[in-house]
């Protein structure tokens, strides 16, 4: 995470612009075809939008683990942005997109203020200069120190309330569109006065928490239950279900013969039975689905 005594973290990458719908498939369709799409002159033209949109896209695809980039090659779609451009490139299916919501939400040198409001930010009933100081303190804590700017937090903030929940607020005389991620349901917004909400559990698929346990685990083959839900990137942080819920899903992704949960003697530890890896649940996912 560190580099030479500098701890990485990345905000206001976005240009203020929250992602719109329809920009991440333009995204993989032409990163795709062109490696150098993001370098060009004619990117405006190419994708159809603004300069400085090219910007906040290109800082979206990689926020979002879609592509790597080299500065002598360009771009190109990293393993799971060619896994969703052959399986889904039009983001129509909802698993998709709590898929991408979980890249962001643990995503914390590209989408340091995603990773902060998801996994260390508690709050209820809050308006949004008490949710910029708690994720300004957080990310004062995981700097040690090392400086950064309060109002690019200020401005991530407001991308991500303005992504998640109420986008008809939005300031921007030139959004017209709604961003997918306000259908994940994972902020209530009543009058600037936001608080964090359990998804509905008929919108969210056991195929994603299994995508999520693949993800903590994918260096042991055993976790504690406590770690996998409620520890950073733990399934309780990022996708907020209910605790009934998430037991629930446990339970689901044991019965489809992944996992082994020990409750017993007060172990409470999940085991894997067989080997799987981030890449191989979306693969069997998508290739199982109903069409």
């Amino acid at each position: 995470m560190a580099t030479i005594g500098k701890i990485k973290i990345r905000l206001q990458g976005h240009e203020k612009f929250a992602l719109r719908d329809g920009w991440i498939t333009k995204g993989l369709m032409n990163v795709s075809k062109n490696a150098a799409v993001f370098q060009g002159k004619d990117a405006p033209d190419i994708f159809g939008i603004g300069n400085n949109m090219v910007k906040s896209l290109r800082y979206w695809m990689k926020a979002f683990n879609l592509i790597s980039e080299n500065p002598s090659k360009g771009a190109k779609l990293t393993e799971l942005g060619k896994i969703i451009y052959q399986n889904d490139p039009y983001i129509e299916d909802n698993f998709t997109l709590w898929i991408l919501h979980s890249q962001i939400a643990t995503n914390i040198e590209e989408a340091t203020s995603w990773y902060m409001f998801f996994n260390r930010c508690d709050f209820e009933d809050s308006d949004k200069s008490t949710i910029e100081n708690i994720v300004t303190r957080e990310i004062s804590k995981y700097v040690l120190g090392q400086s950064f700017s309060s109002n690019s937090v200020k401005n991530d903030i407001d991308v991500i309330l303005n992504m998640y929940g109420k986008i008809r607020d939005w300031k921007d005389p030139e959004d017209k569109n709604i961003s997918p991620f306000a259908s994940l349901g994972l902020i209530r917004n009543v009058d600037g006065v936001y608080s964090k909400s359990s998804p509905d559990s008929r919108s969210i698929s056991v195929w994603v928490i299994l995508y999520g346990l693949a993800n903590i685990m994918e260096q042991s083959d055993n976790i504690s239950i406590e770690k996998a839900l409620y520890g950073d990137k733990g399934i309780f942080k990022i996708f907020q279900l209910k605790n009934v819920v998430a037991n629930e899903m446990l339970d689901k992704i044991e019965a489809m013969d992944y996992i082994r949960v020990d409750r017993t003697a007060g172990l409470d530890i999940i085991y894997k039975k067989k080997e799987f890896s981030p890449n191989s649940v979306l693969l069997e996912y998508y290739n199982n689905r109903e069409k």
